[in-house]
């Protein structure tokens, strides 16, 4: 049998989650040695899965991998050290570990909308080993009367890091401070779209041809107009939460939602690294 030593090293790796074990980069002409004739191939690397048996991407050696943990690990960090305290979190991966998202909950003043609309203050992160997606971490929102959740996108702040560098210089603490700061905005915002009235020919000009009729017949029910635009608001957040099958179209529908209605806020977010 194994060594008592040899045992816990496979205990512990077993226990450890996909999205932390350490992707490896390896030279194409390594892995494909018959592709070392064709010129543009020569210098470009392999980005493999801690195992090797998924292959991610295939980049240009300036490319820099921004590991899931690391990057996750630089932000919780900072996060615990601006608040002073724990911050929980949710975490998913699509595409065979390819994409990582993370949902922290702030430990932040609800903000409430009306009588007893409230909805928790998160930070949506986001990262991939395939160039889908650029590491990002920006605000977000839980509704809690109707378990929606809400990604507020980069008009009230948010933290980005190209693949150009490591972790190491990343100065999260400011970052971190100027969306706290901005996070109040929210609730402002949010009581002016209670207040403003959309007519369906307004939704249908907005909404036609955004998102699958599936999920848009019954928003787009002439009926039920005028709405308010917080209402519209989340009419949409709710089929993205709660009806979307997918993580991959949930992150998609997430994005076009705040493009849509926070695409004008005008609040710049942090750049990490040059």
């Amino acid at each position: 049998g194994l060594s008592r030593p040899l045992l816990l090293l496979r205990r512990n790796k077993m226990s450890t989650p996909a999205w932390r074990q350490p992707v490896i980069v390896v030279p194409l002409q390594q892995v494909f040695p018959d592709l070392s004739e064709i010129k543009e191939f020569r210098s470009k690397v392999c980005i493999f899965n801690h195992d090797r048996t998924k292959l991610f991407d295939v980049v240009s050696p300036r490319y820099h991998v921004i590991q899931h943990a690391e990057a996750f690990d630089r932000v919780e960090e900072g996060l615990e050290a601006y608040f002073k305290k724990k911050v929980t979190s949710n975490i998913r991966t699509i595409d065979g570990g390819a994409r990582f998202r993370a949902e922290f909950k702030l430990p932040m003043r609800p903000i409430k909308v009306g009588g007893s609309d409230v909805s928790e203050i998160t930070m949506v992160m986001q990262n991939s080993y395939n160039r889908s997606l650029t590491f990002s971490a920006e605000l977000g929102a839980f509704r809690l009367i109707c378990s929606n959740g809400m990604k507020i996108g980069q008009s009230f702040g948010s933290i980005k890091a190209r693949h150009v560098s490591g972790v190491e210089g990343w100065n999260i603490l400011d970052a971190v401070d100027k969306m706290v700061l901005n996070a109040p905005r929210l609730k402002e915002v949010w009581q002016e779209w209670e207040g403003q009235w959309v007519q369906y020919e307004e939704a249908v000009e907005l909404l036609n041809g955004q998102f699958p009729d599936k999920y848009l017949t019954p928003v787009l029910s002439e009926e039920r107009y005028p709405r308010t635009k917080w209402q519209l608001y989340n009419d949409l957040t709710s089929f993205a939460t709660h009806d979307v099958g997918s993580v991959r179209r949930r992150m998609e529908f997430d994005d076009r939602i705040a493009s849509l209605f926070y695409g004008d806020a005008g609040i710049e977010g942090a750049e990490l690294v040059d």
